[in-house]
């Protein structure tokens, strides 16, 4: 399938705002109308990889959808908002009689050296997709709460449907700023991320809705679950995913510094951080996640 590029809209009217999130010496997309705020660079891709690999540990697999046997029989995959492809490649690798699709409004994917089940293409997922309708058997997205604005989700839903085939399932994973025996330096950060959320207009908890928006929708079999992960602690899972907060958290330095002047200085923002790995551990804190999945009549 080929790349359809359409004519861009005109520039949400909050992006030429809030931009001081920022770190000027990493590089972010270019796309106006899009709302993701975290950098496309090599230091991000290598960090979404962590992640994805830590995510799956979590969860105890790449998906919750009852379409295992499906998946080994041949079916046809979109990841949506795939960044590097990590999920993609990686379920190619364990399916390979099924195809798989991966849309980015970011080129940080694999173009040449990929599976041959893979495809992969530039699109902002807020506008329709590039797909006919009835393409897929299973949508997947996975960790786009700092992506979407509050408005875009049911959107998007909608726009996955479209391409969906009956009986096909869609599914989303995310992320909370939810916290069990969160500390005061880790709810700080969490904090940050909320008043970043409310100048982009992002819903910072949407995963509590996802439930009402995909039966409203018109979805079925509506099923839903939530992952209580160590942070900093326990197990490999807890030591992957603080490393990969760290260094989200390394990315939202700037926002971090506006709200808290004294951790301006890159000394005081890695000693600030390294107590926070500490306090996680101190305090035995856990991290919240959501998954949902439905099925289209």
């Amino acid at each position: 399938m080929t790349l359809n590029i359409d004519e861009q809209p005109p520039a949400h009217a909050n992006e030429n705002e809030g931009n001081d999130y920022k770190d000027q010496s990493r590089k972010y997309h270019e796309n106006v109308n899009a709302a993701y705020v975290l950098p496309e660079d090599e230091m991000e891709n290598d960090r979404l990889y962590m992640q994805h690999y830590a995510l799956k540990l979590a969860f105890g697999a790449n998906f919750d959808s009852p379409i295992e046997e499906e998946l080994e029989q041949g079916i046809t995959v979109l990841d949506s908002g795939c960044g590097p492809g990590t999920w993609t490649l990686d379920m190619a690798q364990q399916y390979p009689q099924s195809k798989f699709y991966g849309l980015d409004i970011s080129s940080v994917f694999p173009t040449e050296i990929k599976p041959s089940n893979t495809e992969f293409q530039l699109h902002n997922i807020t506008e329709p997709a590039p797909f006919p309708e009835n393409t897929f058997d299973y949508v997947h997205q996975r960790l786009l709460v700092m992506g979407l604005r509050n408005e875009e989700w049911k959107k998007v839903i909608s726009n996955y449907l479209q391409v969906l085939k009956s009986n096909g399932y869609f599914e989303f994973t995310e992320c909370t700023t939810d916290l069990v025996n969160g500390g005061p330096k880790m709810t700080l950060l969490m904090d940050c991320m909320k008043t970043i959320a409310t100048m982009k207009d992002l819903h910072i908890e949407v995963y509590r809705d996802f439930a009402s928006y995909f039966e409203e929708a018109g979805a079925i079999n509506v099923r839903s679950r939530q992952l209580i992960a160590p942070f900093n602690h326990t197990n490999k899972v807890g030591e992957l995913l603080w490393k990969d907060y760290c260094m989200m958290f390394t990315a939202l330095k700037p926002i971090v510094a506006k709200t808290h002047p004294e951790l301006a200085s890159e000394e005081a923002y890695a000693k600030f951080m390294e107590e926070t790995g500490e306090e996680c551990k101190e305090y035995k804190t856990h991290l919240i996640f959501s998954r949902c999945y439905g099925q289209k009549p």
